[in-house]
């Protein structure tokens, strides 16, 4: 990466980390462009420098939001062999990227809208649901291991945790639900 590049990174991940803050407190609709550039510490001018549109701003976020709740996804089911203990790694994840992270949960999760209003979003609305449905490639993909895991081991299950196949299969993805869209109590 060159000198340049790295010095764009660096004025847009300012000026994300900035407006996820204020969009975190006060709400996106709420959220003007001189707010972002006041708390970003940076001109209004600078700030359409590297974003022409708060709607750029909050879709740059919602796909930064995806990409990392991804990422978490994919590497709770990669370090794990067992599928229970991955199962629990996968939930163990998404509660906690919610934890650390709930602007860009709510990105990720859509409770934050998606926005298309002009031509100039229209590469960030591709890329985000782009993936949005590697995601629930992901997702599926894992989920059918425990449709799986409660085929071969139905007796298991039966006799340690006195669910039926059924039961176990209810159990476990109104489990995952439950992680997923946690709100804020």
């Amino acid at each position: 990466m060159s000198k340049k590049q790295a010095l764009t990174e660096f004025h847009r991940g300012s000026i994300l980390a900035a407006a996820e803050r204020l969009f975190a407190e006060k709400g996106t609709e709420k959220t003007t462009m001189d707010d972002i550039a006041r708390e970003a510490e940076y001109s209004k001018a600078t700030l359409y420098v590297y974003f022409q549109s708060k709607e750029e701003i909050i879709n740059a976020i919602l796909l930064s939001g995806m990409v990392l709740l991804k990422k978490k996804i994919h590497e709770a089911i990669e370090s794990h062999s067992d599928w229970y203990q991955a199962y629990d790694a996968v939930c163990r994840s998404i509660v906690r990227f919610y934890d650390e992270n709930p602007t860009a949960y709510d990105a990720a999760t859509g409770t934050m809208p998606l926005v298309q209003e002009a031509d100039e979003t229209q590469k960030g609305v591709a890329d985000i649901l782009r993936v949005s449905g590697e995601i629930d490639e992901e997702l599926a993909a894992f989920l059918s291991g425990m449709v799986h895991t409660a085929d071969i081991r139905e007796g298991y299950i039966q006799k340690t945790i006195g669910l039926s196949r059924e039961e176990f299969l209810q159990h476990g993805t109104r489990l995952l639900l439950a992680s997923i869209t946690k709100v804020n109590a």
